[in-house]
């Protein structure tokens, strides 16, 4: 197999994975949406208010005074 056929299958798989990852997800959060019969900017709020969550370190990073020992933000390195 050559090295472009093998990336293409490994590209294809891991599509599939996280196709298949994502779509667990979905009927998952349906579930309990379709259970607690919320409206749907409460919803929405409540998925901006978890993204913020699961990004806060990164935003504090990104964000922070002093870049880290390393640390390639914007521009060149200093």
């Amino acid at each position: 197999m050559k090295t472009d056929e093998l990336l293409q299958q490994f590209e294809k798989t891991y599509r599939e994975e996280k196709q298949k990852e994502a779509e667990t997800l979905h009927n998952a959060l349906v579930a309990v949406l379709s259970e607690n019969k919320t409206e749907i900017q409460t919803v929405l709020y409540v998925l901006d208010m978890i993204r913020f969550e699961l990004l806060e370190d990164k935003f504090k990073q990104l964000f922070a005074a002093e870049p880290e020992p390393g640390e390639i933000r914007f521009g060149k390195p200093e």
